[in-house]
């Protein structure tokens, strides 16, 4: 577990010093300026806007790099040569997967973190409330952002990098789709269909658990329970990627 914690130490120290830092910055000053514009054509709800854009531009920033982080993963430590030099010492395959995955992981900590306090931020100073929804959502971004990351590893381990931002990208298209989906009338009354959103219910989680944006918007109450049994439902499928990219990874050839 030690050898674990440090390759994520030093992958952090190596993600601080690269320009996806940069961005982040720029990516949150971008934010600042189209929710503070929006809002000012926003007659009547401008807190909204600015939370709406807020948001979803977190969610769609921390999708981004979640793919672009994960699908090259794999490829970057091979063509840097770091891999081998890392693979050479005593440190176990499973142990540097996992440590790179944590460290990579600070990344989307970092941009949710900024991006989100922009977000509330500008929700304040447009004279909006704060509330513990706004603290969950940030969270919940994170958590989809981290299991879309896993995604992008995952399909890298056995395919192409640009097949596997493909793959990565359908998987939080279904993800997201599958509530949706699962309630229309065909969906209900035809047996195959049915089975195979199940089936697919199974492999993908449904990310739409982790959507709060609208509640958040809307101002609706949710209660604590939801929010701890969505928690623990994704919970069930970081844990089971985390085992599947450790088995992959473990018995890839890398010569």
């Amino acid at each position: 577990m030690k050898k674990t914690f440090i390759v994520a130490k030093y992958t952090f120290i190596e993600v601080y010093r690269s320009k996806v830092m940069i961005s982040i910055l720029f990516i949150a000053l971008g934010l600042v300026v189209v929710s503070y514009i929006a809002s000012e054509f926003a007659y009547g709800a401008p807190t909204k806007v600015a939370l709406d854009f807020g948001f979803g531009l977190t969610s769609i920033s921390n999708l981004i790099m979640a793919i672009f982080i994960g699908s090259t993963l794999l490829s970057k430590e091979i063509e840097n040569r770091t891999l081998y030099m890392i693979l050479s010492r005593p440190i176990s395959r499973t142990s540097f997967m996992l440590g790179k995955a944590i460290g990579l992981s600070s990344v989307l900590v970092v941009n949710t973190l900024m991006l989100s306090l922009v977000s509330v931020g500008i929700y304040h100073y447009l004279g909006g409330q704060i509330n513990a929804l706004m603290f969950w959502a940030a969270w919940f971004s994170l958590i989809e952002a981290f299991v879309i990351m896993l995604f992008a590893i995952l399909f890298s381990l056995i395919t192409s990098n640009a097949l596997a931002i493909i793959y990565t990208i359908t998987a939080w298209i279904v993800g997201h789709s599958l509530s949706a989906t699962s309630k229309i009338l065909f969906a209900k009354t035809n047996v195959f269909f049915n089975y195979t959103l199940k089936t697919i219910a199974c492999l993908i989680p449904d990310l739409e658990k982790l959507n709060l944006k609208d509640l958040l918007i809307y101002e609706q109450n949710i209660s604590l329970s939801y929010l701890l049994q969505a928690q623990i439902y994704v919970s069930i499928y970081i844990v089971a990627l985390l085992f599947l990219i450790s088995f992959l990874f473990k018995n890839k050839n890398l010569d």
